[in-house]
Parts: structure tokens; sequence; C-alpha cells
């Protein structure tokens, strides 16, 4: 749960094209799975048809959409949210 007022901006790229930022603004007493969803909303916006996303509480998966989908990179760029931590994996 966010503690205080925050925001968390990441850069979605796919490769051959802008790298693009999400930004989520968010307010205190916030559960992670409600920072996700939003997250998870702007992200749909930007991946189009190549990246394929879900959502599961407060996790979010990507992967390409299909084989041919070119690759995509994702990283934290700026993070001032406290009392929630985002981590990127690959699996």
């Amino acid at each position: 749960k966010a503690k205080f007022t925050g925001n968390v901006k990441i850069e979605f790229q796919i490769r051959g094209q802008t790298a693009r930022l999400v930004s989520v603004d968010v307010i205190p007493n916030t559960k992670s799975d409600e920072i996700a969803r939003d997250l998870y909303k702007q992200l749909s916006l930007m991946a189009g048809g190549d990246v394929k996303l879900k959502q599961s509480g407060d996790r979010i998966t990507l992967e390409k959409a299909n084989k041919n989908a070119p690759p995509f990179s994702i990283r934290i760029a700026y993070q001032s949210i406290i009392g929630v931590s985002f981590l990127i994996d690959q699996d």
C-alpha cells in the first residue's frame, strides 16, 4: 500500500520505435493491485498488437504476441512511491 502521494514512470519501447513514457500518479493508501491495474491500462494502450499483456493482482506480464513481433524493452524511469516496490524480471 502506498503510504504517501507519489508517482511511477515506466519507459516502454518496441524495437525500431520511439520509447514512450507511462506515468501513473498514486494517492495515499492505494493498494499495489490498483497501481498495477493503472499501469496495465496505460501499457495496454502503448503496446498495440505486438505485445500481449496480462494482469493478475499486483503483477503485470508482458510477452511478444507472436514469434514475428519485434522485441521490446521496459524500464523503471522514475519511482517515488513509499511503501510499494517495483521489480522487472525476465523469465
